[in-house]
């Protein structure tokens, strides 16, 4: 039997980072992956430390890399008892460089199905994301990424996925059904209006449900054909608006804990980073975000 590619977490050794390695290690155990759970010490402030301390640096990195290790342990070991289980497969690494460049190295390297990052503080992607290690995960990579916000107290339950038709989205509603089969979805669709304003109140009324009529049979038929069954029929929403302010309060409304969305890959997460529909969900959303590529792995 083939063995399942593992789960990569990044961990800072913050508290930010224990809850995305809980959250790696529950779906580690519910789908038969084995885990690697990577630190990574940036170089500058380690030469910083050379330098200020007098030290031998081959001593210091010896140093850092096995309280590093014994962190990262204490994680894992933490995760299991948090979630009273028998922990997968798992092992701790810890390297030196630029975080996103070994994160993105390390995830080819072991040939990862999934990374899996923590973030920071109420506003946490806000803060952490642009310019910073998670944008260049998600934008190098070619893996799903999920950043994981809330404490992993159960498995997913209600997803919300932001479908625009598109590969990617297509791409991000395969790889949610792939992990949570069983969770209640909601598959949303945002539209911005393109009726005529013109027109008197009753007509456009009844153009905007003939239009949202059209648009869920559309939404219905990318469901199924993305592998979608009738048994566990999604809630189908289209909802006129911004498409990422849209998405992230139906995503409160449907008291959602994971929200989905598709990436372009290099081109299109450029665009993305600079507002588009992904970074407001990365940005707002109150749960965890799950981001896929086009073309990227499938769990």
């Amino acid at each position: 039997m083939a063995k399942h590619p593992p789960i990569l977490v990044a961990s800072d050794l913050s508290n930010a980072s224990e809850v995305a390695v809980t959250r790696a290690m529950q779906m580690a155990s519910g789908h038969g992956h084995s885990l690697t759970v990577l630190h990574v010490i940036r170089e500058e402030p380690l030469w910083w430390l050379v330098k200020s301390r007098d030290v031998d640096p081959d001593e210091l990195r010896g140093e850092l890399l096995r309280e590093a290790l014994a962190e990262l342990d204490l994680q894992l070991e933490g995760a299991a008892g948090q979630l009273a289980i028998e922990p997968p497969e798992s092992e701790a690494q810890v390297r030196l460089g630029k975080p996103a460049a070994v994160i993105n190295d390390m995830s080819s390297s072991i040939e990862a199905c999934l990374i899996v990052v923590g973030a920071h503080g109420r506003h946490a992607v806000r803060d952490w994301f642009i310019g910073t290690t998670a944008e260049k995960v998600v934008r190098a990579g070619n893996v799903p990424v999920l950043v994981a916000r809330v404490e992993p107290t159960h498995s997913y339950q209600k997803v919300v996925v932001a479908v625009d038709f598109s590969e990617s989205s297509r791409a991000a509603l395969r790889e949610a059904l792939a992990w949570v089969p069983r969770a209640q979805f909601t598959l949303v669709h945002a539209y911005e209006t393109w009726l005529p304003t013109h027109v008197d109140a009753s007509t456009y009324e009844r153009l905007q449900r003939e239009e949202e009529g059209l648009l869920r049979d559309r939404l219905r038929q990318f469901a199924h054909e993305a592998g979608v069954h009738s048994e566990h029929e999604p809630d189908y929403r289209v909802l006129p608006g911004p498409p990422g302010a849209t998405v992230a309060n139906a995503a409160v409304n449907a008291h959602a804990d994971l929200t989905v969305c598709g990436t372009q890959g290099e081109t299109g997460l450029r665009h993305l980073l600079l507002g588009s529909v992904a970074q407001h969900i990365l940005r707002e959303s109150k749960g965890d975000v799950l981001t896929v590529r086009a073309g990227g792995t499938t769990g």
